[in-house]
């Protein structure tokens, strides 16, 4: 038996913390057991933690200290130097893995390469040579951007580049799909303090999963479309938020919409009642709103991603998304050609609802035996 330990931290009570990224290890721990994987979660890096036979460090855990969340708030620089903590926690246990929960694919930690046994990441370019290259910001898109459009002053940053000596390290984890989120629909909060409880109390979380948001059919819709994006527009990273700004300005002038806002309630009712649902990146390219739009039986579209792994996989164009150029210069005739098109609609729905019900399903823990084999061979 392998005993793996990760940390969990949050409040107790938190639905992300007991049914976000680590759900999917929750629900098939009695198979995991049965493969040979003993895991266990812990609120810190106590005695118990450090004499599991690996153990995963989760990025933030070292870089979200309070000092650093009341420094953002202030606008002030962030002291993201974590190397002294790894190589503290080295001396303790040399079998760490590191859990980079960055946002973007291009956003990475490569510095810890040296003292980790496996680097995992949500998604990761698929052609690893992009690790040995400058881009803006970090990031593919932010620097197609910066270069095609001059957004921002030319800065320095601090990028530590992969070498061939570490590829064999990396390892593909798991992305935001896997989470889950409360049926705020069906259920109210009463019944959400009842589940997290229960998940305290018991291991079996699959009995819990009826509290969870499902999928719903593509039925009948009153709405072509759905987007509304949080614009950034104090930020001072003009070329992250460039696409999602330039998406709103040209929807707002052909659809003559307003990008309002919801609670999570009416949001969720309003991408039930749309036939499509808009997307663009974030802080990276993976997002919450392709996979809420899943669930609620909306089509989508959102910018090419060709260029990066991930799993659950939603992005799969004209199968389970269409995507648009990153120029824009196709996202017209792209929303045209779905909104006018059923068929397409109700099998990109069909599709990529099936992608994300397979994550709790076989599929998904075949995934997590091979992702496990991969991390403590």
């Amino acid at each position: 038996m392998v005993s793996i330990g990760i940390i969990n931290k949050g409040p107790l009570l938190n639905w992300g913390k007991n049914f976000g990224y680590w759900y999917l290890i929750k629900y098939f721990h009695n198979e995991l057991r049965s493969a040979g994987y003993e895991i266990n979660f812990y609120e810190s890096m106590n005695s118990k933690f450090y004499k599991s036979d690996f153990i995963i460090v989760d990025s933030r855990t070292i870089t979200e200290k309070y000092t650093n969340k009341i420094r953002r708030k202030l606008k002030l620089s962030v002291n993201y130097n974590f190397l002294e903590t790894i190589i503290e926690i080295q001396k303790k246990n040399s079998n760490i893995v590191w859990l980079d929960l960055t946002d973007s694919s291009g956003t990475t930690q490569f510095e810890v390469l040296p003292y980790v046994r496996k680097y995992v990441k949500k998604q990761f370019y698929k052609d690893k040579s992009f690790y040995k290259k400058f881009f803006f910001r970090d990031r593919y898109y932010a620097d197609f951007y910066q270069k095609k459009f001059s957004l921002e002053k030319n800065i320095n940053f601090k990028t530590h580049l992969l070498t061939d000596k570490y590829l064999s390290k990396l390892v593909l984890g798991w992305n935001i799909g896997v989470g889950n989120y409360f049926d705020v629909l069906n259920r109210d909060k009463y019944e959400k303090y009842l589940c997290i409880l229960k998940s305290l109390k018991s291991n079996d979380s699959k009995d819990l999963y009826k509290y969870c948001l499902g999928f719903h059919k593509p039925e009948k819709k009153l709405d072509d479309i759905y987007y509304s994006f949080n614009l950034r527009n104090d930020d001072e990273k003009k070329s992250i938020h460039f696409q999602r700004n330039k998406v709103t300005e040209i929807l707002n002038q052909y659809f003559k919409s307003k990008n309002l806002r919801f609670g999570h309630k009416e949001y969720l009712k309003k991408l039930q009642q749309s036939k499509i649902s808009i997307g663009a990146f974030g802080w990276g390219e993976v997002c919450y709103r392709e996979f809420e739009a899943i669930k609620m039986g909306a089509a989508v579209i959102f910018p090419n991603v060709d260029y990066i792994e991930t799993w659950p996989n939603i992005y799969r164009d004209n199968y389970s998304y269409v995507s648009y150029k990153l120029d824009f210069s196709n996202l017209i005739d792209k929303i045209n050609l779905v909104s006018s098109d059923n068929d397409l609609r109700e099998n990109l729905v069909e599709n990529s609802q099936r992608i994300c019900k397979n994550v709790y399903s076989h599929e998904g823990l075949d995934y997590l035996i091979n992702f496990f084999k991969k991390i403590t061979n």
